[in-house]
């Protein structure tokens, strides 16, 4: 009857010959474990993740607590990208929200650009463009045309704003087309939306052209400084305020004052740049 001859497995030897043992050898060190082959175990040292040495032997013994804490590390660090991710995108919607008048302003301006739109230079369409609310439209109607007959011309959105143009673009065109802008402020302005979009835009622009000392401001309604949008107050050291004369101030405060101050200082705009040229 013929003998099997069974082939034992070797033993290897490794003695002098450091092991680096980070966490992505687990499964080799798993199988020094299993396998029984590595005979000088005991002798052999072990680099740790951390750059510390152990005896291999001892370390395979505790490898389960190893594992454990290399996932733990893991976590750590997924957790501190995840965070780091987190708090970047925070940061950028903090950004993003305090200036995203500032970023849609210059969006809209290269949007303007690539259409061959050339921005005015020393020549105006438009002595003013006057910004309101659609409530207060029949005196504001009121208002153009007492206006336009000493000789001014105005950009209004319902007869200069093209139909099926984006409306931020065309708040943007008519600023930069007028000498003035002219902010009609009452309680309804104040609830626009649209409103507060325009006095934005019109400080942008204000700050990015040097031309601060184009807002003029109309208060009505006993509308106080502190009541106004934080964009307005921002630069009302330089913004021309014009109050609309209530029932009980007349006739020291009449219309007709309120009239020539108006005049007054759309005249100076025509003035200066005059004087520019």
């Amino acid at each position: 009857m013929a003998k099997l001859n069974i082939i034992k497995p070797a033993s290897v030897f490794l003695r002098g010959n450091p092991i680096e043992c980070p966490c992505n050898t687990v499964r080799f060190l798993k199988w020094v474990h299993r396998s029984g082959l590595i005979s000088d175990v005991d002798e052999i040292e072990c680099v740790l993740q951390n750059g510390t040495l152990a005896i291999l032997s001892h370390f395979v013994r505790n490898l389960q607590t190893y594992e454990i804490s290399c996932q733990t590390e893991l976590w750590i660090t997924l957790a501190s990208c995840i965070t780091s991710f987190t708090v970047l995108a925070l940061i950028f919607y903090l950004v993003f929200y305090r200036y995203r008048f500032a970023f849609e302003y210059f969006f809209l301006r290269i949007k303007m650009k690539l259409r061959h739109y050339q921005p005015l230079l020393e020549e105006f369409n438009y002595d003013a463009f006057i910004s309101y609310s659609h409530n207060d439209k029949t005196w504001v109607k009121t208002l153009h045309d007492r206006l336009q007959t000493k000789g001014f011309s105005f950009c209004l959105d319902d007869k200069d704003f093209l139909v099926g143009v984006d409306i931020a673009e065309c708040v943007v065109k008519a600023i930069n087309s007028s000498r003035k802008v002219i902010f009609v402020i009452t309680e309804d302005f104040l609830k626009s939306s649209l409103g507060t979009y325009e006095v934005e835009m019109t400080r942008i622009h204000a700050f990015r052209e040097g031309r601060e000392s184009m807002v003029i401001v109309i208060l009505k309604d006993n509308i106080k400084k502190d009541k106004l949008p934080k964009a307005l107050k921002e630069i009302w050291y330089r913004v021309v305020c014009i109050v609309w004369p209530s029932d009980s101030e007349a006739p020291y405060n009449s219309e007709e004052m309120f009239y020539e101050k108006l005049c007054i200082a759309l005249s100076d705009s025509r003035t200066q740049m005059s004087e520019k040229k």
